[in-house]
């Protein structure tokens, strides 16, 4: 049970002066509105309305309670709108992180394009040919030329890529020609 269960239905009661005109206004029985609210007179062991058969009226506790509700809903409201914007257009900081050819040659004319569309995002591009820990290091972002190692993670297929193993006429002349990958162990090979 969230401890805001019954605030909301407390909050219409008080504001609209009755139970009636509270489950009215947020589409639900009386008898609903009235359970709520005294579940949760229950749940603080204190009465928050005195009730006639006419009027309602607010205790002293009730009065309190009453005003820091309304405080706290409203900065709940206020929450729900300063995320909103964030919905409607990306902004903040992008963290991304790939291998130092592809970035150079694939993301960064990308990424410029991409802020002209954007402008309130920031992107914070690392280039780097080692393997990262995403959530320590806080990336958004992370492109491999690789298998995904770490099954927690969602991962999308951008491109297929070939790698290739290449040696000038003259290396070849000198250390010979591998014939099977294994081969490569014995050569001086970079990557």
């Amino acid at each position: 049970m969230s401890r805001l269960d019954g605030v909301e239905v407390f909050v219409e009661v008080v504001e609209s002066g009755s139970f009636s005109k509270a489950a009215k206004r947020m589409n639900l029985s009386k008898s609903a509105v009235s359970k709520q609210v005294k579940r949760l007179e229950d749940r603080l062991s204190v009465q928050l309305l005195n009730r006639t058969t006419r009027r309602i009226h607010l205790t002293e506790v009730g009065r309190e309670f009453y005003e820091r509700c309304v405080s706290i809903l409203s900065e709940a409201e206020r929450a729900e709108l300063a995320i909103g914007r964030f919905q409607d257009v990306p902004r903040g900081t992008l963290r991304i992180n790939a291998p130092v050819s592809f970035g150079t040659t694939y993301l960064a004319p990308a990424i410029a394009e991409f802020l002209e569309t954007y402008p309130d995002l920031v992107v914070d591009l690392t280039l780097n040919d080692h393997l990262v820990d995403i959530v320590k290091e806080g990336f958004d972002v992370v492109i491999r030329i690789s298998q995904l190692s770490d099954s927690s993670m969602i991962a999308r297929r951008l491109a297929s890529s070939q790698a290739f193993t290449c040696a000038t006429p003259e290396y070849l002349d000198k250390h010979g020609r591998p014939h099977h990958p294994n081969d490569l162990r014995s050569h001086r090979c970079g990557a």
